[in-house]
Order: C-alpha cells, then structure tokens, then sequence
C-alpha cells in the first residue's frame, strides 16, 4: 500500500486507536487470567507483550502489500509473544488473542471497514469494570489495583478520540469562514475537554479508596432482587421451584397453614396469566424483529444496481444527489404555473404514470426504467421519458410542440 502524508490530528487519532487495540486486548487477558486463579502471579508483565503484538499487526495490515506478507508476520508475532509468555495459562492467552487480533485486522482491510481493535467507544469500559469485580472475587489485589486505572485512561482516549474527529470535521466545514475564529474555538474545545475528562478520570481511579464500589454492589443486589421477583411470576419457572425447595429445607415439619383466601389465589392467578402474556409479547416482538430484519435484506438484495446511461439517475433524487450532480427542481414562478407548458408536461406524466401501473413507481427507477415498465408504444418510451427530464430539470422551457408530442402519449 502507498505512504499517504497524515496530518498531526489524523496522526493522533491513529495513535489513539493504536493505545484503544491494546487495552481492550489487555483487559480481556487480565480478565482470563484472574478467572483462571493465576491473578496473585505477575500477569502484567506478560501482558504488556500484547503492545508490541497489537502494533506490528495495525501496522501490517497497513503496509503488507500481499496477504502472504501479513500472513508471515502475524504468524512471527503471535508465535514470537507465545514463546515470550512461557508455557502455561498466560502463554494460551497470549495466543489466543494474537491470534484473535490478526485475524480482526485481516478481516477489517478485507471487508474495507474499521477494525473494532482500533474504534474506541465507551461500552468497553465495561471490560475493566468486570475486571475490578473479578479481582475483588479472586482475591487478586493486583486485578483491583490497575482497574481503575485501566477504566481512566481508556475514558481519556475515548474522549480524546471523539474530540480529535469532531474537531477536525469543524475544521473541514468552517475553515473557510472568515469572521469566525475556528482555530481558536476548537482550542478552547480541546482545553474543556482535558478539564472535564481529567476531573472524571480522577474521580474513576478514586472511586474504590471512596467506598463507591460498595454502593454499585448494592445496587447489583437490589436489581438482581427485582429480576427474581419478575421471574418469580412465571409458573414452574427454575426460581420457584429453587424457592419452594428452600422453604422446605427450612421447615423442620411440613406446617399444615390455613387456606389462603379466594381474592389472593385470584390474585395470584392474575400474576401469573400477566407473567405469561409478557413472556409471549416478548417471544412475537423477537420473531418479528426477526422477520423484518430478513425481509428488508431480502429487499437490499434484490436492488437493481446494473450500470445505465441515464443521466437522473433516480425518479426522485434525494438533495444530496442533486447538489453532487448540479440538479435543481424547477420551482413554480408563477401562479399560472400549472398552465406552463412544464407544469402540463409533469402533470401528465404523473398522471400518466399511476394510470399505467396503479401505483407510485419504485424510488429507485429512472424515468427511462419507469416509462419502460408502462409498456407505451415502441419509440414512445424513450420520448416520455427525455421530455420529462427536460421538463424537471432542464434549463429551458420545454416549447409546445414538445409539450402536444407529450399529451399525445396515451
């Protein structure tokens, strides 16, 4: 692939997905290795291998002109990391991620997309929040330590990232704005960014020495609460049968109680036809997001998209397509625009059109396509569909004897 000059922002966001590839690869093997109870061994030394890994692949994929060449040098990474790491549950990890990243890589630059190891968005910091509580499970202090820090400046680099891109589209759109000073607006952008993000990032790393983890443990408790109560209402559900046999280990004999009465039992019939008929709503709203997900690629796939000599290309362009190809609707001058030759010529071609095939044409069609599909008279198509044109985007008036050759198609 050929070198292309970057600027100092798009050279930096590169980085920042470089530095984002990393620590989503390092807070996955950090999370493997405390589950696996290896959290109390120095697992960040091994792990600090992935950088080196994570960037002769971002750069590989960049500049490796043939597959065989990326393929070569993945394979040395990956193996050259294993053989680092040692034997062992750290050295399956390293593996397995290496192994993970190249082929994310490849798959990104064949598919022409963005690889997710180098697009920072928040959800991530998920990863380094589960590897927090992991830590706190396993006993591994070294896991609840560089958590926090991990979460932090990963929240940098995703407000880092957005920032830089926001900023240089503000460039791009307003840097021919003479009165506004853009340059100075996007630095004091920059500036309350670094304040606001700075101060969150603090307040992240010092979040567990404040006691605010135990606050979100109780608030795990408490929803985990209401999802057994929710499960509850559902007859034969695995939770009530673990709930009556819990009760029936703690009774010493089996109690003989009362009889509850008619309103509760109705109640509780009630609870249990709504448990159900949520359930059922649920299991049909999936079905037919299913379904609708299906029919419109079923609809994407079948897209007219051969090649044609027209030059509208839609029936209806959208204004993007018009301000790129120079078209413009003709508007209505007058009040007796509609008597205009133009004015009569779309009428009738509207007309003309839903008579013909009993509905509005597909938005994709050209004229040329839609007048096809009216099965006019041979040599009568081609004319209805270039007076038309003329008529809505020309930069003439059409004159009458194009207009009386129109109204003649019948």
């Amino acid at each position: 692939m050929k070198k292309l000059k970057m600027t100092k922002r798009e050279a930096a966001i590169t980085f920042l997905g470089l530095c984002h590839g990393y620590l989503v690869l390092f807070a996955i093997y950090a999370c493997a290795v405390v589950t696996s109870g290896h959290g109390n061994e120095p697992f960040i030394q091994v792990g600090l291998l992935l950088l080196p890994v994570n960037a002769i692949l971002f750069a590989a994929v960049r500049w490796a002109g043939h597959f065989w060449q990326y393929g070569l040098i993945a394979a040395l990474a990956v193996v050259g990391s294993v053989m680092a790491a040692g034997s062992g549950v750290r050295g399956i990890w390293m593996g397995i991620l290496g192994v993970l990243a190249a082929i994310s890589y490849f798959y990104a630059r064949a598919a022409r997309n963005t690889c997710w190891l180098e697009s920072p968005v928040y959800p991530w910091i998920g990863i380094d929040v589960i590897l927090y509580f992991l830590g706190g499970h396993f006993a591994s202090d070294m896991a609840v330590r560089i958590a926090p820090i991990l979460a932090a400046v990963y929240f940098l680099i995703c407000n880092f990232h957005t920032n830089l891109e926001e900023v240089d589209t503000f460039l791009k759109n307003h840097a021919t704005m003479e009165r506004l000073p853009v340059r100075r607006l996007a630095r004091i952008n920059q500036g309350m960014m670094w304040i606001v993000s700075g101060l969150t990032a603090a307040a992240m790393i010092v979040a567990p020495y404040l006691g605010l983890d135990q606050l979100i443990r109780q608030l795990g408790n408490a929803l985990k609460t209401v999802i057994r109560w929710l499960l509850l209402l559902i007859p034969n559900s695995p939770v009530e049968e673990e709930t009556m046999a819990t009760e029936q280990a703690q009774q010493a004999m089996p109690a003989v109680g009362n009889q509850a009465p008619w309103f509760l039992e109705l109640f509780y019939k009630l609870l249990d036809l709504i448990g159900w008929m949520i359930g059922i709503g649920l299991v049909l709203a999936c079905v037919f997001l299913v379904i609708r997900a299906l029919y419109r690629l079923y609809l994407r796939f079948n897209e007219k998209t051969e090649e044609n000599g027209d030059t509208i290309e839609r029936l209806m362009p959208a204004p993007a397509a018009e301000k790129k190809k120079g078209l413009e609707h003709k508007k209505k001058e007058h009040l007796f625009w509609d008597r205009s030759t133009d004015g009569r010529i779309r009428k009738h071609y509207r007309k003309k059109v839903l008579e013909k095939l009993k509905e509005s044409p597909d938005e994709a069609w050209t004229p040329t396509q839609t007048a096809r599909e009216m099965e006019l008279e041979p040599g009568e198509a081609e004319t209805f569909a270039r007076i038309y044109e003329k008529a809505r985007y020309g930069k003439d008036d059409c004159s009458r004897e194009e207009m009386e050759r129109m109204l003649k198609i019948r």
